[in-house]
């Protein structure tokens, strides 16, 4: 009887994990066959640099990477940016850097702890990094690059590591803006992170994310930014995607699928941000599209509405990632942004 028993309840253990297996698998985003062949083309082509001049910071035992690309005449000033969860500076797109460059600002990128090229073995889970500890590594590259005040930009966690920053160093924050964000994910009086969207990224790791094939990492990179896509659909670059995947897994030190869950752990044992924002002093810019599937457009909302004079931008069609059409309306606004700072501060 007993053997039965075992029997039975193995053979119910590999159907719930074929059931699984099969559930994941057909739930995945489907990629079509001229998409397929695309990345297929892609991956056989030359993989360029996708970096400006490399550099390192160190913040206590951290070591943080940077790169910094320079206008083509002048700088009027340095923009540093920001990414967010799990996702490293190559994140940042030519279209969207270009813009700055254009304008005369400097660009600065840097990798977070814990992904591309930044340390990643310093996560204690007894003792986790903080908001505030991320926050140190940026002012680690400002000391490193001898520069006293900087434009602060940050996407999603990104602009959560921008509010922290502004709020414990405003000195070293000439202006603010906060993408995508909010002042504190677990506000009960805002709706709730889309946990749905995380589900369905975790089924899209779960399909893509765990081999070692590039076709998949490719797969996987596409997989979330249609997850992340707001309501104004629009096609993808795959050869820029491929070439940008390829590059930090051939030449950087690829994706470290550890990183959600530290990250996620400095954003919670960081709290709230409600209170500091209050009496934030720094010039800030809120960015926030109105399809967002991941942090709901109110929490935008009331980040504005906290920090004192500031401005805000809300975008019709906009999720949680920022494409080509909505690069060219957010850019224009940021480099406005900065100047009428700048020229006021100047008078």
């Amino acid at each position: 009887m007993l053997k039965k028993i075992i029997l039975g309840f193995g053979l119910m253990l590999v159907m719930l994990i074929a059931g699984v297996t099969i559930y994941i698998f057909t739930s995945a985003v489907e990629f079509t066959e001229e998409q397929e062949n695309q990345i297929k083309l892609a991956i056989e082509k030359p993989v360029t640099k996708q970096t400006g001049e490399e550099g390192f910071a160190q913040n206590g035992d951290t070591r943080i990477w940077y790169d910094v690309q320079n206008p083509k005449d002048s700088i009027k000033g340095s923009i540093v940016l920001i990414m967010g969860l799990s996702a490293d500076a190559l994140a940042w797109p030519s279209y969207f850097t270009d813009g700055f460059l254009d304008a005369g600002y400097q660009v600065i990128r840097l990798d977070n702890r814990g992904v591309g090229m930044t340390d990643w073995d310093d996560f204690d889970p007894e003792n986790p990094y903080t908001l505030s500890d991320m926050s140190d590594d940026v002012l680690a590259v400002l000391d490193t690059l001898e520069i006293e005040q900087a434009h602060i930009a940050g996407v999603s966690m990104g602009g959560m590591i921008s509010q922290t920053l502004c709020i414990e160093h405003p000195e070293r924050s000439l202006t603010m803006t906060t993408l995508m964000s909010s002042p504190w994910v677990m506000d009960e009086a805002l709706p709730a992170l889309r946990m749905s969207c995380f589900a369905e990224i975790a089924i899209n790791t779960a399909s893509y994310g765990l081999g070692d094939s590039e076709i998949d990492a490719v797969k996987m990179a596409m997989a979330i930014r249609t997850l992340l896509m707001g309501s104004e659909k629009y096609e993808f670059n795959i050869d820029k995607i491929t070439e940008v995947t390829l590059y930090n897994l051939r030449e950087r030190n690829g994706y470290n699928r550890q990183s959600a869950k530290q990250q996620t752990a400095a954003i919670e044992i960081s709290g709230s941000r409600i209170e500091e924002l209050k009496t934030l002093t720094v010039p800030t810019l809120v960015i926030h599209g109105k399809t967002d599937p991941l942090i709901p457009f109110e929490h935008g909302v009331k980040t504005a509405q906290l920090i004192p004079n500031s401005q805000a931008l809300w975008i019709d069609g906009l999720g949680h990632v920022i494409p080509k059409i909505h690069s060219d309306i957010i850019v224009p606004r940021m480099i406005d942004f900065m100047n009428s700072t700048t020229k006021l501060m100047q008078e």
